[in-house]
């Protein structure tokens, strides 16, 4: 495995990453919005055997990020045997594009272990029907599922992903891999604890993203007045206070979008009637906890490469705090210096859309 990153125009981008990418048989990037569709056609015209897929949004390098270039991670043939393609009509019929889906599954299943195997994506929204059709395919073959949200979408544009060169902006792209260099380690993480209290969900908008009674009651009165907040400060509880989505043994972050003036509370993920939620706490030595969740992964063996996908939220308070250019660091030293770092506005993660966290893939040696 290889990683890259270039800052700076399209052409020079494209150029280096061709250039410094040159044995590998798969690419996974990300790009900026302004510059994606050039870089993404300009990659695949110098490369045109390789499999790719990309996304946009900002990207984590060494020692920092940045938001315009390209950060790019590859594998050759003796690493990975990998099948790409996309779902698209995202909005209204994902479901008819499960074929290529199932094909490249059975390719990949019919060899590799499951602990071997995985379907990584990149969507333009719609993440919770993505998840749920995809899962159709993915659970009968035993492959997991991680992925990310296109993000720093310029103003007025829409989301956009790419495979093989191609842009589009109503669908998911996916990679579905099969590693010959050892395990594929998935982790989920997130900065925050669940309080003990737990909630009823007891009305919610049609689209599930405007949760208004919690318990009976007005949702941001139960929320307020649980964790200590006023009108005047509820803001912080973006940051510090998201909800906990419980389903069975797992707990989900879904984001806080806006307190509203009808006493309501708007979500960036799909909260529905009679879900359990839960308020969480922010971890006050975030730092220890980011490190010491991914050291329990990369201390199993030898690391041979990660990608990790943050939540801009994350990546905010990470900037709010001078934090990224620590744990930017942190993923070069355990990811062997191999490490695809990418900033996205929604995470998935096997059955599930998250907010607020980070997923990683790590790829491991066996030999």
């Amino acid at each position: 495995m290889k990683s890259m990153y270039k800052q700076g125009n399209a052409e020079s981008a494209a150029a280096q990453a061709a250039s410094e990418l040159k044995d590998c048989s798969f690419i996974v990037y990300c790009t900026d919005d302004k510059q994606f569709a050039t870089i993404s056609a300009r990659l695949h015209e110098l490369m045109p055997e390789v499999k790719m897929i990309g996304t946009t949004g900002f990207m984590i390098h060494d020692s920092g990020s940045f938001s315009e270039g390209i950060a790019a991670v590859g594998f050759n043939e003796n690493e990975a045997e990998v099948y790409v393609g996309v779902l698209k009509e995202a909005a209204t019929c994902p479901i008819k594009y499960l074929p290529d889906l199932r094909d490249c599954l059975n390719k990949i299943s019919s060899k590799y272990k499951s602990n071997h195997s995985l379907c990584l994506e990149f969507a333009t929204g719609y993440e919770e029907k993505m998840v749920s059709t995809m899962k159709i395919c993915l659970e009968p073959a035993g492959v997991r599922l991680l992925g990310g949200t296109s993000g720093n979408t310029e103003e007025g544009q829409p989301k956009k992903v790419a495979c093989n060169g191609e842009i589009y902006t109503d669908a998911v792209v996916y990679a579905v891999i099969g590693s010959k260099m050892g395990k594929i380690e998935i982790v989920k993480e997130n900065l925050f604890r669940e309080r003990p209290i737990t909630h009823r969900v007891t009305r919610a908008s049609e689209d599930g993203r405007t949760v208004f009674e919690i318990d009976g009651r007005k949702a941001m009165d139960v929320y307020e007045e649980e964790l200590g907040y006023s009108d005047a400060n509820v803001g912080d509880g973006v940051f510090k206070n998201p909800f906990d989505r419980i389903v069975g043994a797992e707990n989900y972050i879904t984001a806080i979008f806006s307190f509203n003036s009808n006493r309501s509370i708007s979500t960036y993920k799909n909260v529905q009637k009679n879900d359990l939620i839960c308020f969480t706490d922010i971890e006050e030595n975030y730092q220890n906890y980011i490190e010491n969740t991914v050291k329990t992964v990369t201390q199993s063996g030898r690391v041979a490469g990660i990608i990790s996908i943050n939540c801009i939220l994350r990546y905010l308070f990470f900037e709010k705090n001078s934090y990224t250019p620590a744990f930017a660091r942190m993923m070069k030293n355990m990811s062997g210096g191999v490490h695809l770092g990418m900033v996205s506005d929604g995470e998935q993660y096997v059955e599930q859309h998250v907010n607020q966290s980070m997923v990683c893939v790590v790829f491991m040696k066996e030999h």
